[in-house]
């Protein structure tokens, strides 16, 4: 008589241990994807901020170059800034090397966001006098020979006040006068406005 052969043992893995292992190969490849999904939203919010912060430092800086050029109001004899309910205006010397020559610049908020305007270059005292007469009589007219020369989508709302004219407290009336606006600007999503100060000839 023949020895029966016994069954043996590791013949292969059963149904339920194939089925266990692709259990688990799912889990760690969901995982993974999840990790790679996370990195690549983390980069794309990184350059985004980083492209946002590039654009709201470009407006700074404009904002402070229009401020530094602004023209005092002994050249034309006349304010040299005027704020309405949503603009913001002044007239600013528009070339270091021409020194007779002149721009009108503005800010304010629009539905599509802030806006940055400037006027053709003025050339002459009648020619910039009767452009700024415009501007004193209805700031938030926005003439159609304006253009806007930035535009910054994620600011939605522009609040200016007027520095007053009036000499500083306690200095007597020979002391410097302060002229100028006081800016914030109101961010999409964010709770911190961009705020800055214009003074004539500087900016803070």
């Amino acid at each position: 008589m023949r020895p029966t052969k016994k069954p043996h043992q590791d013949a292969g893995f059963t149904l339920v241990e194939v089925m266990v292992a692709l259990l688990i190969m799912a889990i760690v490849g969901l995982m993974a994807w999840r990790g790679m999904d996370s990195l690549i939203r983390g980069r794309e919010n990184i350059e985004g901020r980083a492209k946002k912060d590039a654009v709201y430092l470009q407006l700074v800086h404009q904002f402070e170059r229009d401020c530094q050029e602004m023209l005092p109001s002994t050249v034309l004899e006349v304010p040299q800034y005027a704020a309405g309910n949503k603009n913001i205006w002044w007239l600013r010397r528009y070339s270091e090397t021409n020194p007779v020559s002149w721009i009108i610049v503005g800010y304010g908020a629009s539905p599509i966001g802030l806006q940055r305007w400037m006027s053709r270059s003025l050339l002459n005292k009648s020619e910039a006098l009767a452009a700024w007469q415009s501007i004193l009589r209805d700031p938030d007219f926005i003439s159609s020979e304006m253009k806007v020369s930035l535009e910054v989508s994620e600011i939605i709302s522009q609040q200016a006040s007027v520095i007053t004219n009036d000499p500083l407290p306690g200095k007597g009336n020979g002391a410097p006068l302060l002229a100028g606006l006081n800016i914030r600007w109101g961010l999409k999503n964010i709770p911190f406005p961009i705020t800055r100060s214009c003074l004539a000839g500087t900016s803070l």
